[in-house]
């Protein structure tokens, strides 16, 4: 394998893995944010032509390898779309995480509980995948 392909890899997966966790937040798993009250759809259908398109990067990174990286950005790009539409859609988080230590971080900082669950996912995952390996 080329040198950079594994830089590559890992930048994917953690895209990835960002993307997927994300979805999960906007839905409410961990709640950490109201729930979106209208159709599922709706909130994704901004991102959906380019989920779709992960299936295309996929199989052409099966022919041309280096283009595996534009699958770790397509992921990326769509996890911040779905980020952006959960801080439009709400004001905050959920009245359970709010005491007096993090109010004012989260006055100041809305979305800090999406990206510290998000990006912790990912440091977890990571750290598992290279235990593991």
């Amino acid at each position: 394998m080329v040198p950079y392909m594994n830089l590559i890899v890992v930048f994917s997966f953690a895209g990835f893995i960002y993307l997927i966790v994300a979805l999960q937040v906007s839905h409410s798993f961990p709640p950490l944010y109201e729930k979106y009250q209208g159709p599922i759809e709706d909130e994704i259908k901004p991102v959906l032509p380019f989920i779709f398109s992960l299936m295309a990067i996929m199989l052409m990174a099966t022919v041309f390898s280096p283009i595996f990286f534009c699958f770790g950005v397509v992921s990326v790009w769509c996890g911040l779309r779905i980020r952006k539409s959960v801080q439009v859609r709400t004001t905050g988080p959920l009245p359970w995480l709010l005491n007096p230590l993090t109010i004012g971080a989260f006055n100041r900082w809305p979305m800090l509980a999406f990206d510290v669950w998000t990006l912790g996912m990912i440091v977890l995952m990571g750290t598992l995948g290279f235990i593991i390996s």
